[in-house]
């Protein structure tokens, strides 16, 4: 007999919810998701994430597979003029960062989407359903009731679980359910969006940079990505006098792309018209039902960072619901993920809308009294400050990722709870529950980090944000018993 109650039921199979789906499952809760598609979406979307999310691939031990599918950004992002004189530059590196990875990734969605897929479908505790598209959420105090419906099988299907995450993208039936609004940071414009794969035996191919180039112009800017040997992206506003039916005809595209590759050179594998926005959802839960990714929260694709603000959402909620699971959390703390998330998206969202009107107006940045320094810029790395957090100088700032010889100091945490500490029997009078958070003496890298700190312990949470720390042994009584009160037995 087919499962019908589960401790969680994810819509939608993208990357979000195959990912968060993976987390659950490996933390033991049950698992079901719901995707209307039979199966992967075969066009690419999504082509870049950071640093920050192959080290949240890695809490699944899935980085290594997914570095073998995408490509570092060694040379970032150049913002040109009307002239190609650079304006800002998005730096590039091979060289791991502080996260413990190269700061930025290129790759292909539906490969990356087959790759979440196939790892989430051997998990025990997770099943599919697809084909099946949700019209109907019921709860109530205990349970989410979900009515979903193929039209292919001529099947209704229900099921129940404690708790449901929307990650059914931009148009989503779970978001209309909770409703209350969006915060919209001005941004909405048209873009025809044109995938290509291209043919490196071509000289025109050959000549186009192994970069990114954001074209900054008044009249119509066009952002043109290197996304591997075989792939390209070009971006190309859409002005109100366009006819768009004729803009989007091959002829009228070939005659576009003219100035860099022609017919022989490449293929155009999709071409389609976007309204990019810079949209936040006010409210992200309701009771049981929990959003996360686009359903949440839209950003303009100028710097790469949409599907990476959902991946974090993921982080920094599985470690919640398996607390809420085990009633180790209350309520509030689904309050706090949007508590904590929101700042931070924001911050992605409001820089991705300014380099979004510069493209537009690059005269926006010249004029600036900050040109210099935004000549050369980095993602930011906001704090979180209001979430679950003991109060210290360190708390809500992400906790560095260290390399002795072959191994990466991740792998030893692992994606639980962990008190850090530079002595063995620094705990020895407190009654510690090793089902709620491990001690680990801090050895080689982490040990040199808590000392030049001028700590003498660290709560690190799942998602490597810092939980607390604490600068002598009256401290890390206080510290520990704080945390014992927040993630109770």
């Amino acid at each position: 007999m087919m499962k019908k109650n589960f401790d969680c039921i994810v819509i939608g199979y993208g990357p979000i919810g195959a990912l968060l789906s993976i987390f659950l499952s490996k933390l033991g809760l049950s698992v079901a998701v719901i995707d209307k598609n039979l199966d992967v979406y075969p066009l690419p979307r999504a082509i870049h994430f950071d640093e920050e999310v192959m080290r949240i691939f890695q809490m699944v031990n899935l980085s290594k597979q997914i570095s073998n599918i995408s490509r570092i950004g060694t040379k970032g992002m150049h913002f040109v003029d009307e002239e190609d004189n650079i304006l800002m530059e998005r730096k590039g590196s091979n060289s791991i960062g502080e996260f413990g990875w190269q700061k930025s990734w290129y790759f292909h969605q539906p490969q990356l989407e087959r790759l979440l897929r196939s790892n989430a479908e051997k998990e025990k505790n997770f099943v599919s359903f697809l084909g099946y598209e949700t019209h109907k959420i019921n709860q109530d105090s205990d349970l989410v009731t979900v009515t979903s419906y193929s039209k292919s099988l001529k099947k209704e299907l229900v099921l129940k679980s404690k708790y449901l995450v929307g990650c059914d993208g931009a148009n989503s039936n779970t978001s209309d359910f909770i409703g209350q609004g969006v915060k919209d940071y001005g941004l909405k414009e048209k873009f025809l969006v044109l995938d290509l794969i291209v043919d490196n035996r071509y000289q025109n191919i050959k000549n186009l940079p192994d970069y990114t180039v954001q074209h900054c112009d008044k009249v119509r800017p066009v952002t043109r990505c290197y996304i591997n040997k075989k792939r390209r992206r070009w971006e190309v506003k859409i002005l109100p006098s366009d006819n768009e039916d004729e803009f989007l005809k091959s002829r009228t595209i070939w005659e576009f792309l003219s100035k860099w590759i022609d017919k022989k050179s490449a293929k155009i594998e999709r071409s389609q018209l976007y309204t990019f926005r810079s949209i936040l959802k006010k409210k992200w839960f309701k009771n049981r039902v929990i959003l996360a990714g686009d359903s949440a929260h839209l950003s303009p694709p100028f710097l790469g960072q949409g599907m990476c603000a959902g991946i974090r959402d993921v982080a920094a909620l599985a470690w919640r619901l398996k607390g809420y699971a085990s009633n180790k959390l209350s309520a509030d703390d689904l309050v706090n993920y949007q508590a904590e998330r929101f700042p931070h998206v924001s911050a992605f969202i409001k820089l991705a809308t300014e380099v979004g009107k510069i493209m537009s107006n690059p005269g926006l940045l010249k004029k600036s009294e900050k040109s210099q320094s935004m000549r050369l810029f980095d993602f930011p790395k906001p704090r979180l400050k209001t979430g679950f957090f003991y109060t210290c100088s360190l708390s809500g700032t992400l906790f560095p990722q260290f390399i002795d010889g072959s191994k990466k100091s991740d792998d030893s945490l692992g994606y639980k709870f962990i008190l850090l500490v530079l002595e063995n029997n620094m705990c020895s009078e407190l009654n510690m529950d090793p089902k709620k958070i491990t001690k680990k003496v801090a050895k080689g890298s982490l040990r040199n980090w808590i000392i030049k700190s001028k700590i003498e312990a660290v709560i690190i949470r799942p998602d490597k944000y810092i939980f607390g720390s604490a600068s002598s042994k009256k401290e890390v009584k206080s510290l520990v018993n704080y945390f014992s009160h927040m993630y109770r037995a």
